[in-house]
């Protein structure tokens, strides 16, 4: 995502992390088990160095900490899964972690100082700003990148060696317009967040996809906390419409202030938002108004009612943790690291071409809470979900859309 954020973070630290097996055994992961000895020995060169190493460049400290801290534990959860179950055709995978301090610049060095000391594959941030520089450093060294983020620029901005496996903002949009479509919305008020293009590509998607008459909008700064101005514009403009909604193409904590301050003015219109509220600390943020609230997201992992995988997921990162998936970084970059696993493997190399073929060559591959209908434009198609409420304001998904193709 193409995000920054002043949130509460931990002290700045540097995290240099080896993998251990660990008795947390996956099902279902990727087209099946990835570890396989009888293969390790198939490929010229592969796992030469007696285990494959990622190097990962996140920003464990700084604006973005809240975002990549998560996507980082979620790294090192699959490495000690597909290490327990055997490695990548047999070879062990080596995790090894530095923080760029949310810092762009400090991303290319530690991205250098990573591929110095031996990574083969590279996980930069989970941001475009941030990890640009990062993902192009090891372009150039012939290394393939990935990232668990779901900004659309963010794949095409890099290019060659390059992918983002997260769930991208503009499906986010769609499925944002879909799913008022199918709830017989008419009209629509937009809130954006014009900061940030991942926002702004959420509004013009759903626009492109719903062709709902605009009753207003309102342009967002990251960080707002007084949105009465905003708040007073919608009472007066959604008289127009019979059966309004609401785009808040704005991120967590921002969103649920406003829903807070519009339940409060009495504006009682559904709101749709987006990925970046699909964490545990909605319904608190919210204060008990949470009727009329949904967002879409790649994933669900959220309420109790999430499927065995979700909830495994979710009983895993605790127990590594112990905290709850703090925000949908956690599951993106997950499946992300099970679908360069598979890569890899179909690959039986870390060239980095050989695994940017074989992962962009996956097509209706299984993985962890999301299937991979196929890669366009060095992104993941993808499901994708509604979550909302219950009359009770516990957690719910409402409805899943395949909008990407495949099974």
């Amino acid at each position: 995502m193409n995000l920054k954020f002043n949130l509460r973070t931990g002290p700045a630290k540097v995290v240099f992390v080896t993998t251990i097996s660990a008795s947390l055994f996956l099902t279902g992961c990727g087209g099946g088990s990835v570890g396989n000895k009888d293969d390790a020995e198939a490929d010229n060169g592969f796992c030469s160095k007696g285990s494959i190493t990622i190097g990962s460049a996140k920003a464990l400290s700084g604006g973005f900490a809240f975002y990549d801290t998560a996507g980082s534990h979620a790294e090192q959860l699959a490495v000690d899964q597909v290490n327990a179950e055997g490695g990548i055709n047999g070879c062990q995978v080596k995790l090894v972690t530095q923080d760029t301090k949310s810092d762009p610049a400090i991303g290319r060095q530690v991205a250098r100082e990573l591929i110095r000391g031996g990574a083969e594959i590279l996980v930069p941030p989970a941001n475009e700003g941030l990890g640009t520089p990062a993902a192009l450093t090891a372009q150039g060294e012939g290394i393939f990148s990935i990232a668990g983020a779901s900004g659309d620029d963010y794949a095409p901005g890099v290019g060659a060696l390059f992918a983002t496996g997260g769930s991208m903002s503009s499906l986010n949009g769609e499925t944002a317009a879909v799913f008022a479509k199918d709830q017989g919305y008419d009209s629509v008020y937009y809130a954006t967040n014009e900061a940030y293009p991942y926002f702004k590509t959420v509004e013009k998607t759903f626009r492109q996809g719903t062709g709902q008459k605009e009753l207003g909008r309102s342009a967002l700064t990251a960080g707002q906390t007084d949105f009465s101005a905003v708040v007073s514009d919608i009472k007066r403009s959604i008289s127009a419409g019979s059966n309004p909604v609401i785009l808040l193409a704005t991120m967590y904590p921002d969103a649920p202030t406003m829903i807070t301050q519009l339940r409060k003015a009495g504006v009682t219109t559904p709101v749709i938002g987006n990925a970046t509220w699909a964490t545990r600390n909605l319904t608190d943020a919210l204060g008990g108004n949470t009727q009329g609230v949904f967002y879409s997201s790649g994933a669900y992992t959220e309420g109790e009612d999430a499927s065995d995988k979700a909830r495994k997921f979710v009983q895993d990162y605790k127990q590594k943790t112990g905290a709850f998936p703090e925000n949908h970084q956690a599951q993106e970059t997950y499946w992300t690291m099970w679908a360069l696993f598979d890569a890899i493997k179909s690959a039986k190399s870390v060239e980095g071409q050989a695994v940017e073929k074989a992962l962009l060559s996956q097509e209706n591959l299984e993985l962890p809470m999301r299937t991979v209908n196929s890669w366009k434009d060095r992104h993941i198609l993808g499901t994708n979900v509604v979550v909302g409420f219950t009359p009770e304001g516990e957690f719910m998904q409402v409805k899943t859309y395949n909008l990407t193709g495949g099974k």
